[in-house]
């Protein structure tokens, strides 16, 4: 059973300051919302338009590969919807950044997490993700994370 969205972390409140508010999406949300995740969809409707990493882009097209007659740029079209922003130095360094500061805390943080959690923050959108890889306190302090699967 999918447990209720909890959204922690610091951020701007961007319909209040009049900007547009988008929304930064992890490869588990991309997945669950292809999935037809009921939970999923409902949140993400309402929340366009709709950004993630290249990485992210790279690890949804990684689960049907190897399946037969795969196509990643066919398989890309299921999510068209989403924009993909590169990853370029400057996310490096912050990428960086975000990785020590979970190795000081204790935190167990990938590096190609660190580098999609950098992508994420360079927006300054909510970050929605479908696991919870994110929620770790470096993460939490800089930036906001909704979890659409946390268990409570």
């Amino acid at each position: 059973m999918v447990g209720r969205a909890s959204r922690t972390g610091k951020g701007v409140d961007q319909a209040v300051s009049g900007e547009l508010a988008m929304t930064f999406l992890d490869s588990s949300t991309i997945i669950e919302y292809l999935r037809n995740d009921r939970t999923v969809i409902e949140y993400l409707d309402e929340r366009q338009p709709w950004w993630t990493s290249t990485i992210c882009v790279f690890e949804v097209l990684n689960g049907p590969a190897g399946s037969q007659d795969f196509d990643p740029t066919e398989e890309r079209q299921k999510f068209s919807g989403v924009q993909a922003l590169e990853f370029n130095e400057q996310l490096a360094l912050e990428a960086s950044r975000l990785q020590n500061e979970a190795i000081e805390d204790g935190s167990e943080l990938s590096h190609r997490d660190a580098m999609i959690a950098a992508t994420a923050r360079s927006t300054g959108d909510e970050y929605v993700v479908a696991d919870s890889d994110f929620e770790i306190r470096p993460l939490e302090d800089v930036m906001d994370v909704t979890n659409l699967h946390n268990e409570e």
